[in-house]
């Protein structure tokens, strides 16, 4: 693109460091390598975990932040990509701030989430079954997720379908928070006289949700349950090569396609999903 270029990686954000070395940076790293001509810049969504990181003296920006810098540069065109899972409120919320800055750069190009395409759930369960899946099928994959309160959180079940239709009928959906929750995990469980699982994060990191919440509350609340927590596996989705690959297969679809305003964008995203 002619003009002054710059690519944005937005992600939620985590304050544990180990996490963000194998999955933020390491997502940050391959898209500035893949993108030579872009200038990279990052920032995180959750307003929380930014409190937190100052506090640590880690200096991390907002994307309003980052964008009024980018204007202030003389940046003319912008990529973006997050590394959300679900096109749910925080990527909502990401579009609404774009939308807002789309009169001030000649393009803004956005990559999707996670799961936007069926192909994207069948490329996921390609990248995770061989680790993940237990083998014996009387024990259980426990996939932890965030949850969501918008309409889009039908994505969850999905997921197990997929799984189900690779053959893999052991594989359940948890969230830490709105629709399905551990009661209706418990009862699912108990209904197919499944004893033992793994549990396992369907987050980008293996933050505070993966360490507390799942390895500690959620395992405790299974087996106080009568079920046998076997294995618990602490990784976050973005270590996974071939799940950053369909988050870099996003924004190359995105920037092959003809110039599109964000507000476009949303409306075909409303269209579909609401």
């Amino acid at each position: 693109m002619e003009g002054k270029n710059a690519l944005f990686m937005v992600h939620f954000g985590t304050t544990h460091d180990d996490t963000r070395e194998l999955t933020i940076e390491k997502m940050n790293k391959k898209f500035s390598s893949e993108f030579k001509d872009y200038d990279m810049f990052e920032a995180y969504t959750s307003r929380i975990i930014l409190k937190k990181l100052k506090d640590r003296n880690i200096k991390k920006e907002h994307p309003l932040k980052v964008l009024d810098d980018l204007v202030a540069k003389g940046y003319d065109n912008l990529i973006v990509q997050s590394s959300h899972i679900i096109p749910g409120i925080e990527y909502e919320n990401l579009l609404e701030e774009l939308t807002a800055y789309r009169d001030k750069f000649k393009s803004i190009k956005v990559g999707k989430p996670l799961l936007y395409n069926v192909k994207d759930y069948k490329r996921i369960v390609e990248a995770l079954q061989n680790e993940y899946v237990p083998r014996n099928k009387k024990e259980a994959l426990v996939l932890v997720c965030h949850g969501t309160d918008s309409p889009i959180g039908a994505a969850y079940a999905m997921i197990e379908y997929i799984f189900d239709e690779y053959g893999h009928e052991n594989v359940y959906v948890v969230s830490t928070k709105e629709y399905p929750l551990m009661d209706t995990l418990i009862g699912k469980l108990k209904k197919d006289g499944i004893q033992e699982v793994v549990m396992a994060p369907f987050m980008f990191v293996a933050g505070e949700h993966a360490k507390n919440d799942m390895a500690i509350d959620y395992k405790e609340e299974l087996e106080e349950n009568g079920i046998k927590v076997n294995k618990v596996i602490l990784k976050g989705l973005g270590e996974f090569e071939a799940i950053q690959d369909i988050f870099l297969d996003h924004l190359k679809e995105a920037l092959e396609k003809k110039e599109e305003k964000v507000a476009d964008f949303k409306k075909k995203y409303t269209e579909k999903y609401l």
